[in-house]
Order: structure tokens, then sequence, then C-alpha cells
């Protein structure tokens, strides 16, 4: 898996500004609506999100610093989970009824 920095293509000295700039070009560019018919669209939004949350945190960017593979990995694997949960949530809601 490829490092935040190279997810969002930044330095790894960049600023909050060019992050969060990067992240909404990437984020534009990666979205899964615009490619519906690209199974793995959804996957390269989800890692540009992680990378994201990552970088603008100053403490989960030094975690990331010194292990970029684990603390992105992780980060991806949450908003896998979190989305999982938000569409069981709504299933359950459309089969009460």
């Amino acid at each position: 898996m490829p490092s935040a920095y190279e997810i969002l293509e930044v330095d790894r000295d960049a600023d909050h500004d060019t992050i969060r700039e990067a992240y909404r070009r990437r984020a534009r560019r990666a979205h899964p609506d615009l490619h519906p018919d690209d199974p793995e669209a959804h996957e390269r939004f989800l890692a540009v999100q992680a990378a994201y949350e990552v970088l603008i945190d100053p403490e989960r960017r030094r975690a990331h610093d010194r292990d970029p593979e684990g603390v992105l990995a992780s980060e991806v694997m949450n908003r896998r989970k979190a989305q999982l949960k938000r569409r069981r949530a709504r299933l359950r809601r459309l089969f009460q009824d």
C-alpha cells in the first residue's frame, strides 16, 4: 500500500492547507459516483479519505511517518467497518417496516 503522502500526491513537509487542497482534488477525481462502472473506485476513494484523516492529525501523522503501512491500513479498515455498520443499519430499518 502506498503511503498517505503518495496517495494525496504531497511532499512529506506539506502544510495543512496543501494537504486539504490535495485531498479535495484527489477526492473529486476518485469519487465512486463519477466512476459507477469501476469496481475499485470505492476502494480508491476510501484510501484518499484515510490518507487525509491521517495527515491532518499531527499525532497520527507522526505515527504514520514511523509506520506508514500500518497506520494507513488500519484507518482504511476502520472506514470499511464503519461503512458496513451503516449499511447494516439501513437494511435493518428497511426490513423493519
